[in-house]
């Protein structure tokens, strides 16, 4: 009897050895050396554009009733500029909410990480943003729209000045922006995952979309959206990808032994 039990033992023993492949951390942590210039970086420049634009009201231009001659633009970019249209400007505006709800999928990880990746999309959409909007004010080039019947334009762009502040585009530099984030912290967080592609996919599909809706409704030359989407893709790439280099190992990371009463296991973290 004691032989049976002892044997039952050893292979309920050697049934419970198992090397556990975990991975107990993040791929991203946050640290000082990177997130204090980082964030003062985005503070800094969408807070400089706030200051220049709003209170000094730097390259403010006041609308004289001109109509400008479509000849003066690039044959790239007129051949396809088009009229002002209200429905398709707020058909981008909507897909753009869209494009910035993607990095919800993060709500899904580990609570105690939502901070570092809250700080990580604070930072992206600060930089970009702030990027997006000195470039605006030191470059002045009027929205498409104003190439057409000036019956059809915004009235609150042209109070505002706005109407010469078409490079590059806000909508495609924050929605791109948006769209690198949410792809390369998907992917760093789920390697192997078969939703891997059709999540990138339908980021960047978002984000061309309303690049697209951007200039069909008027608001702004192919070459404003292009430049857009540079700056947002750099910087939502760039962002989290510095938060990988600083990552911490844990001091339970390794092979380590847990022994029971009806056994052992292995477990390996890393």
């Amino acid at each position: 009897m004691f032989y049976q039990l002892k044997r039952i033992f050893i292979i309920f023993t050697f049934l419970l050895i198992q090397i556990q492949i975990a991975n107990s951390q993040s791929p991203f942590s946050l640290d000082k050396k990177i997130d204090i210039p980082l964030l003062s970086s985005g503070i800094l420049l969408s807070g400089g554009d706030l200051l220049l634009d709003n209170v000094l009201k730097l390259n403010r231009s006041e609308y004289d009733g001109e109509i400008y001659n479509k000849d003066d633009v690039n044959a790239f970019d007129r051949f396809f500029m088009n009229s002002y249209s209200e429905k398709i400007d707020f058909a981008g505006d909507i897909v753009l909410i869209g494009a910035l709800s993607t990095p919800l999928f993060l709500l899904a990880n580990d609570k105690s990480q939502l901070f570092t990746d809250a700080t990580m999309f604070a930072e992206t959409l600060l930089i970009a943003n702030g990027i997006k909007e000195l470039t605006k004010l030191a470059v002045t080039r009027e929205r498409p729209y104003m190439y057409y019947d000036s019956q059809d334009y915004p009235k609150d762009d042209i109070d505002s000045g706005d109407y010469a502040n078409s490079f590059p585009s806000g909508h495609s530099t924050i929605a791109f922006a948006s769209a690198s984030f949410s792809s390369y912290t998907f992917c760093k967080y789920y390697p192997q995952s078969k939703f891997k592609i059709p999540f990138v996919c339908a980021s960047y599909s978002l984000a061309s979309t309303v690049a697209i809706l951007r200039v069909m409704s008027g608001n702004h030359f192919v070459t404003d959206v292009l430049t857009g989407a540079t700056i947002g893709t750099a910087v939502g790439l760039l962002v989290p990808y510095l938060h990988t280099l600083n990552k911490k190992i844990d001091s339970k990371d390794g092979l380590s032994m847990n022994i029971s009463p009806i056994g052992v296991s292995f477990m390996f973290r890393f």
